[in-house]
């Protein structure tokens, strides 16, 4: 048994059902229901034109330079702490340097004293000199490698986590054409 149009004031059978809106409709009511049903495609038509010409206006050059003027900022900001980091340990391989000299120079004296006083006593040892011998040796060696090498600095790579800069990758919808069909069957 066929239904009535859904339109309230119709007493005609419904000869379609629209599965876009489920409503049975009449031939009368359906080629209206389509017709405002078409009605809204040039606007949405005129709708995708100007995207289309915004689109195409699109200068992809500036806009890839207004956010690489982030990564600049973030590359700037980044030689900023690495320079400063490097000048803090350029004072402190200085002070190490100045210290450790400085520590050479005071065993040098120490000697220079001790020597002296073994010179003034006239009083010296077999023990004395191979003592004296032997601190002469390991202070030689010492400023030697100390002249040659400065002191132990070990440095690492630096290690950049890819993290650290996220870049978003396309986050718009993909419009699926096929998804668009007709809405409309027609009872036989």
């Amino acid at each position: 048994m066929s239904s009535l149009c859904t339109i309230d004031t119709c007493k005609r059978k419904s000869r379609v059902l629209c599965h876009c809106c489920s409503q049975n409709l009449c031939l009368d009511h359906l080629k209206k229901h389509n017709d405002l049903i078409n009605s809204q495609l040039n606007p949405l038509a005129d709708e995708i034109n100007i995207l289309h010409n915004q689109m195409s206006a699109l200068n992809i050059d500036e806009i890839i330079d207004k956010c690489r003027q982030k990564l600049d900022k973030w590359r700037h900001d980044c030689h900023t702490i690495i320079d400063r980091f490097y000048e803090e340990k350029c004072q402190e391989l200085q002070q190490c340097c100045v210290q450790q000299a400085g520590q050479k120079r005071k065993k040098i004296h120490q000697l220079k004293l001790k020597t002296n006083e073994l010179i003034q006593e006239q009083e010296c040892t077999h023990d004395d000199i191979f003592s004296l011998k032997t601190t002469i040796n390991d202070i030689k060696r010492d400023v030697n490698q100390f002249e040659e090498n400065g002191i132990l600095v070990d440095v690492y790579p630096l290690i950049i986590n890819q993290n650290l800069v996220y870049i978003e990758e396309s986050t718009s919808n993909e419009l699926d054409i096929s998804t668009l069909s007709l809405t409309i069957n027609f009872m036989i």
